[in-house]
């Protein structure tokens, strides 16, 4: 970890001094429609990957992991204003799948959306004022009521919740950027970073020698094969189950927040057609039965298929839960079987399981 994020503080300071330079690669500089993606590299080799654009609703990643392959990139740098909220949760998701590291430097922009995105980096250095927050917003439908656009945004704001949570993020990030709107964005600084988990790891500010600075794009990256619809969705669908079930150890209040944001409103719970609120009430009680609890998936274990937008997802996950108040423990392994609907929000639509001893 701290050999990790020493060689990060360095490509902070070499990509800070890239940029400002003048010298960047086209599609860093110039706004798109779409997320484009441009191979870089560093004075020492080091390949680095800009995300540059806007986050478009159901945006196909499926580019963005044939160009980290391609690239050989490690670290992704960002050039965007936002965009879809679901886009930028799934590309975050992506990025900590892959084991990449983010950075942000005040040169480029990421704000509104792309600042979920990254938060999925497993390690994050950023320079003060690089990274724009405000509070979710949601333009309301033909229709649509103010009672439903408030319930969509409640709704929103829990997904939103979950996935900080999930990427090691202080929920007061959600608290502090729900005192500006989208015209007032907040650029949070070195200290709120920190603080906030939003940064695990320190920008350094002693430059390196500019003399060694190349700007130049990765020549010919080596071509890699694009990774298929239903490959993505299958990477997709066991990160989010994988995230949900380890997840469940966390407080109380945050891993309902979870479960409110990760199910349909109807689901097959167990053989039984249950709305969320039933399935919320369930957990809740579970919870305040066992305060403590631990989980871990046996990543052997996993099988998953997809088809139609839809993917099952099964496996073994160890558990231990414990409730202080009355000195008991239990311990054991589960199987489990999440069937999910992918999209910018993936929603668990058929539960079930059974505890083995």
């Amino acid at each position: 970890m701290q050999q990790a994020g020493r060689g990060l503080c360095q490509v902070v300071r070499v990509v800070s001094l890239l940029f400002s330079a003048g010298s960047v690669v086209a599609a860093a500089t110039c706004q798109v429609d779409a997320l484009e993606y441009t191979p870089a590299s560093t004075p020492a080799g080091q390949p680095i990957l800009v995300v540059s654009g806007e986050f478009g609703a159901n945006e196909p990643l499926n580019t963005f992991n044939s160009t980290v392959v391609g690239s050989g990139a490690k670290v992704i740098v960002f050039n965007s204003p936002g965009g879809n909220v679901g886009s930028a949760i799934r590309l975050g998701r992506m990025i900590r799948a892959a084991g990449l590291d983010t950075l942000q430097v005040r040169q480029l922009q990421c704000a509104s959306a792309c600042s979920l995105a990254f938060l999925g980096g497993v390690h994050r250095a950023a320079e003060p004022g690089s990274i724009g927050v405000h509070r979710a917003f949601l333009k309301p439908a033909d229709g649509m009521s103010n009672e439903e656009a408030a319930a969509r945004v409640q709704l929103g704001t829990a997904a939103i919740t979950s996935y900080v949570v999930e990427m090691g993020v202080d929920p007061k990030l959600i608290e502090l950027a729900s005192n500006y709107d989208k015209h007032d964005i907040r650029y949070l600084s070195t200290s709120e970073m920190a603080e906030l988990r939003v940064t695990n790891v320190t920008a350094g500010q002693s430059p390196p020698d500019t003399s060694l600075v190349s700007t130049r794009p990765n020549p010919d990256p080596i071509p890699a094969p694009v990774p298929d619809a239903g490959q993505q969705a299958e990477s997709v669908a066991v990160a989010f189950v994988k995230d949900l079930i380890e997840h469940h150890g966390d407080n109380n209040d945050f891993a309902l927040a979870q479960v409110q944001a990760s199910y349909a409103p109807t689901v097959d719970y167990y053989g039984k057609v249950t709305n969320l609120s039933s399935i919320i009430q369930d957990k809740r009680k579970f919870y305040r039965r066992w305060p403590e609890r631990g989980y871990n998936v046996r990543n052997d274990s996993v099988v998953v298929t997809c088809a139609d937008d839809r993917c099952m997802v099964t496996g073994v996950y160890d558990w231990v839960v414990r409730s202080p108040s009355i000195h008991k423990q239990e311990k054991g392994a589960t199987s489990f079987s999440y069937t999910i609907s992918i999209g910018p929000y993936p929603k668990i639509i058929a539960e079930t399981g059974n505890v083995q001893r």
